[in-house]
């Protein structure tokens, strides 16, 4: 373990979807902070403004990363040159590539760690375990007794976006609470081809983790009707009309924010209610209580992990899900709520943010 931590040139590479950035949060800042100062960030372009502003890093590398063949294909070279000197490598991809093993092959450091058999420290790749663990597994080669807790605060974001968070939730004053729901995500054709955000029938959509948008209409209806001290926030990419049943004007549409400030909204409510995507794991690294929706992914893997929560599931497609069990898990958390003293989880969030 000696020999690990003093590395004068440690270099740490990740790129995978929005939300698994939130999940390899906790491992990234456990690294961040071993090394204090020492560690340079190979990550997907963007990425560091929006996740990993709170990170002390020596250096960062931004890259385009496509993905191919399982895995991501990106400029080893360029990326080689940047990074330059690495004494010890440190690869929290799920996923491994030509293009990672032309990078190991550049940097050529001395030692490695990493989710595939080519780094000279493999760690199991084992997707039964919750993703935020297994990306903690390689922080954990490095110092055995490290606990994940610790590093798995809410995300920071730039100041301009929590302050319009805290704008959009002051509309809603104590003792009115927020129920935050996210409806849409990342959309695959029939043949298999990625679609984002794109129109498509509701008989194309099985395989994919989007629930009928008529459910999540009559899910806030009743939850609504008998929970009357609630307002919905809608967040996401697109505006599904989640709005349109007989408690529509109590849902809000908060779609089409920027990603930090979305975020930031999702953590200043007091309940959630969502599917598989990066909205679920904000509001579990903000410990705000929910109910996740699974049909084709695991909530073992992908589901809440830090905060109350209860998981859903429909398996291995999303309109086998019935609105009843959803609604009765949002009942349970919503029931445990009101035995608390009621604190607006915008004060408790900045709190967070600010520690």
């Amino acid at each position: 373990m000696r020999s690990l931590l003093s590395a004068s040139r440690p270099v740490a590479i990740f790129g995978n979807g929005l939300g698994d950035h939130l999940l390899v949060l906790p491992a990234l800042r456990a690294l961040a902070d071993l090394f204090d100062g020492r560690l340079g960030l190979v990550c997907m372009a963007g990425a560091p403004g929006i996740f990993f502003s709170d990170l002390r890093l020596r250096s960062v590398s931004e890259t385009v990363m496509q993905s191919v063949d399982g895995g991501k294909r990106f400029d080893a070279d360029t990326v080689a040159r940047e990074v330059g000197t690495c004494d010890l490598l440190l690869s929290l991809n799920p996923w491994h590539s030509s293009s990672m093993d032309r990078l190991l092959d550049l940097l050529a450091p001395p030692r490695s760690i990493g989710l595939h058999p080519s780094f000279e420290t493999p760690v199991r790749l084992d997707f039964e375990r919750h993703s935020a663990e297994l990306a903690f597994e390689v922080p954990r080669r490095v110092n055995p007794t490290l606990l994940m807790e610790p590093f798995a605060g809410p995300p920071r974001f730039r100041a301009a976006a929590e302050r319009v968070a805290r704008e959009l939730r002051a509309l809603v004053p104590p003792p009115m609470r927020v129920l935050t729901v996210h409806a849409d995500t990342g959309l695959w054709s029939a043949d298999g081809a990625h679609v984002a955000y794109a129109d498509i029938a509701p008989s194309l959509l099985r395989g994919n983790k989007m629930w009928p948008a008529d459910r999540f209409v009559e899910l806030l209806d009743t939850f609504l009707e008998r929970h009357s001290d609630f307002v919905a926030f809608v967040v996401g990419g697109v505006d599904l009309q989640l709005d349109q049943g007989r408690s529509g004007s109590h849902v809000i549409q908060c779609c089409g924010l920027p990603l930090d400030v979305s975020f930031a909204l999702v953590g200043s409510s007091d309940l959630f209610v969502g599917i598989d995507s990066c909205m679920l794991h904000a509001a579990d690294l903000y410990r705000v209580p929910g109910v996740g929706l699974f049909g084709p992914t695991s909530p073992g893997e992908f589901g809440f992990h830090f905060s109350a929560h209860r998981h859903v599931a429909g398996g291995p497609f999303m309109e086998d899900l019935a609105v009843a069990p959803v609604l009765d898990a949002l009942d349970v958390l919503a029931s445990t709520l009101e035995t608390k003293p009621s604190r607006d989880r915008q004060d408790l969030a900045a709190d967070q943010c600010r520690s």
